[in-house]
């Protein structure tokens, strides 16, 4: 694939390019005014230059006014002959520059003209001069033409031509040289041109510069970002240390969003790898108290066997051996049932949608801890109505259960467990049903009020089969709990105090 470019240089080029197309807008326009003015200028000349020649041509000298009238003597009316102007008159004459051409045309034929030089020498036409200025007459019934440019070649180049016709029929060509105004536009071009091309390196150095300072704190997000993918996530504990700077995301709104963007994603994934390495420890320590329990009764089953395989055993002996056997497989096969009862639960099943009264369920729950336990003081606080909620029956009663047999196993005899169910109103309408389940026992230690719900959680350190069950009750209650949708937590105070919050149906 093509490498693209780097945005620095895509900026850099754009800069220079409105710069460029600037310079060359303002240089034209600059050009193209003051040739305008400048060839305004001429042609003012030009007009002036030429209303003298037609008073010249028409007989009044060099000397009379244009637009005055002769004055009338007293005598004869007779018409004096006409006075031809000689190539004196005509060319340098008096008000006229140097390089001014003058030409008098008669009948459309030349009759004189000519121009003089810068140093005062008069210089004679060309017959190639004489037919281009001839083209310049007058015709028809206008007395003269607007002026237009025309290059008459030779050393005279460029011209601004203008003609006229005066009262005598004579026609009258006037030019005036341009080479001013082509040196005045030509240099001002070139400087143009100079000024335009140093703006546009300037203009690139300039940009190259700032766009260098500007995405310097872009170039250390994309840093921060190359760092990251240097760490390897896929095993262990993992910490991502790189984080973009505040002076970075303070520095631009863009640079801002993707560096903040950047952070936030970075501590995301940290959280999500802090939460895979605390599952892993999790499911490590899971197996490994799962492979305990299980080992346990299979090595007391294997003993027994091995005790009943015996060939001086007894009879007495082996209905024994196999009646604890019996009692060790129910065991296991318990334990197996709970971590299957977990699987199922992780693996976030669609659960039944059947209309529970708790209330019901609850009073069932508390006669059969009643039969189990019969040292404790059993009291329940129900209420009238029925406490409705939507779920699994058999989930929501294992969920009592083990919250019951939780309070009985871990309280000495003569506690009192209190079942307490009520419903949390918002105005008029039920939003959840609350079951609570204390007792006035010893409490939970701090470090089990911590981890009471992970699994295989225990009041002791010890593996005991004296100190309950296996540990996975309570982890148990709170995947079923979160299955349907509710939250249970431990209540502060003195005993123990465990709170179930359903939503109402």
């Amino acid at each position: 694939m093509r490498r693209p470019r780097s945005l620095r240089l895509q900026v850099v080029l754009i800069a220079s390019a409105l710069v460029a197309a600037v310079s060359i807008v303002v240089g034209v326009v600059a050009v193209l005014s003051l040739h305008d003015y400048m060839l305004g200028q001429v042609d003012a000349r030009l007009n002036g230059a030429a209303a003298r020649g037609a008073d010249i041509a028409g007989g009044r000298g060099p000397g009379s006014t244009p637009g005055s009238t002769p004055q009338i003597s007293p005598g004869p009316t007779s018409t004096p002959p006409a006075t031809r102007p000689n190539r004196d008159d005509v060319v340098g004459a008096p008000g006229q520059s140097g390089g001014t051409i003058t030409a008098i045309f008669r009948d459309g034929t030349f009759e004189i003209g000519g121009w003089i030089g810068s140093d005062g020498v008069r210089h004679d036409l060309t017959a190639a001069q004489k037919k281009l200025l001839a083209t310049r007459l007058p015709t028809g019934s206008a007395d003269r033409t607007a002026p237009v440019t025309v290059d008459l070649g030779g050393s005279l180049g460029e011209y601004r031509v203008a003609g006229r016709t005066t009262p005598t029929g004579a026609g009258v060509v006037t030019a005036l040289p341009l080479e001013s105004v082509t040196a005045v536009t030509g240099r001002l071009t070139l400087v143009v041109a100079l000024v335009g091309v140093a703006c546009i390196v300037l203009a690139l150095a300039a940009a190259a510069v700032a766009m260098g300072r500007a995405l310097r704190p872009l170039r250390r997000v994309a840093h921060t970002a190359a760092a990251v993918t240097a760490v390897p996530l896929d095993r262990g504990e993992v910490r991502l240390a790189e984080r973009v700077a505040a002076r970075d995301i303070a520095s631009t709104a863009e640079v801002g969003q993707v560096g903040a963007a950047l952070n936030d994603l970075l501590d995301h994934v940290e959280d999500a790898l802090a939460q895979r390495e605390a599952s892993e420890s999790t499911m490590r320590r899971f197996v490994a108290d799962a492979s305990h329990e299980l080992r346990t009764p299979l090595a007391t089953i294997r003993a027994y066997a091995q005790l009943s395989g015996r060939s001086d055993a007894e009879e007495r002996e082996i209905r024994g051996n196999a009646a604890l056997i019996d009692v060790e497989g129910v065991r296991m096969g318990a334990l197996i049932d709970q971590l299957l009862l977990l699987a199922r639960l992780d693996a976030l099943p669609e659960l039944a949608r059947d209309e529970v009264d708790v209330r019901l369920l609850v009073a069932e729950a508390v006669l059969a801890a009643r039969l189990a336990g019969p040292d404790h003081v059993w009291v329940m606080e129900l209420g009238e109505d029925p406490a409705l909620v939507l779920g699994d029956a058999a989930d929501l009663r294992r969920v009592v259960d083990n919250l019951l047999a939780n309070a009985r196993v871990h309280t000495p005899a003569g506690t009192t467990v209190r079942v307490r169910l009520d419903e949390v109103r918002t105005g008029e309408t039920v939003g959840s049903v609350r079951l609570t389940v204390s007792d006035d026992g010893p409490g939970l230690p701090d470090a089990v009020r911590e981890a009471v719900f992970e699994r295989f959680a225990r009041g002791e350190t010890s593996r005991s089969r004296e100190g309950g069950g296996t540990g996975l009750g309570m982890a148990i209650a709170r995947a079923v709990v979160e299955a349907h949708g509710g939250t249970i937590a431990v209540a502060p105070g003195p005993g123990a105090t465990f709170v179930v919050t359903l939503p109402a149906a």
